[in-house]
């Protein structure tokens, strides 16, 4: 099922535009600031947002670009009342897929989440998946080879590795784990790789496709099935 965030700081609103979402068959959740918004974003997969730029504690025009960096997988519609071209145009040259003004209609809302669906779904189609990411019981699995049970830090790290295909900084990694940036932070995330690494290497037999990226941070160099 397609799940929607709608990040949007009015209360009402925001339930108005879920409700209309759950009527069409739509997993909706809502999102009241910037940062329940990522949070939301980190707890699971979205595959749209709808974006309200007037957010309490950060401007939705800084918000998309990290979105695309983040999530590009993610879908982002802005629904916003900055009417002004130069903001539309601004909009979308950051990354939103595309820009909606206040008071919208709920038809053409969900005909824009129509077609912006059938353009992602075709992500993957032509890779062939050998890696599994289970969010049920936080296992990984190799195809062909068997699977492994992961502890929550690890699960959390490879989530927010498999619903991104551009690497994550590692402050953000950090973060959205629960993990404070002193000193030692850096330290405890090298660790937490090379245990997560020896950990399939010595149960599943085939190297983690994982990659240490310049200056902090880490990607996957395979595609991951997320379920």
């Amino acid at each position: 099922m397609t799940k929607i965030i709608v990040a949007e700081d009015n209360r009402s609103y925001a339930e108005d535009v879920a409700e209309h979402l759950l009527d069409a068959g739509y997993q909706v959740e809502t999102a009241h600031s910037a940062g329940e918004l990522w949070a939301a974003l980190s707890g699971d997969h979205a595959d749209v947002v709808l974006l309200d730029l007037g957010l309490p504690d950060e401007d939705g025009l800084q918000i998309i670009p990290h979105l695309r960096k983040l999530y590009p997988d993610t879908g982002v519609i802005v629904l916003t009342a900055r009417a002004t071209m130069d903001n539309r145009i601004r909009g979308l040259r950051l990354g939103a897929d595309g820009y909606l003004t206040k008071p919208i209609k709920f038809t053409e809302l969900a005909a824009h989440i129509e077609a912006l669906c059938r353009r992602l779904r075709p992500t993957h189609k032509n890779e062939q998946l050998l890696w599994v990411l289970r969010t049920s019981t936080r296992q990984i699995e190799l195809k062909d080879k068997g699977s492994i049970v992961l502890t929550d830090k690890e699960f959390n790290f490879m989530r927010l590795l498999a619903q991104n295909r551009q690497p994550v900084p590692r402050n953000f990694l950090l973060t959205a784990m629960g993990e404070s940036e002193d000193q030692n932070a850096a330290s405890r995330m090298d660790m937490l790789v090379y245990r997560l690494r020896k950990k399939i290497k010595i149960s599943l037999g085939d190297d983690l496709p994982l990659r240490s990226e310049y200056g902090g941070g880490y990607g996957l160099s395979a595609p991951f099935h997320l379920v």
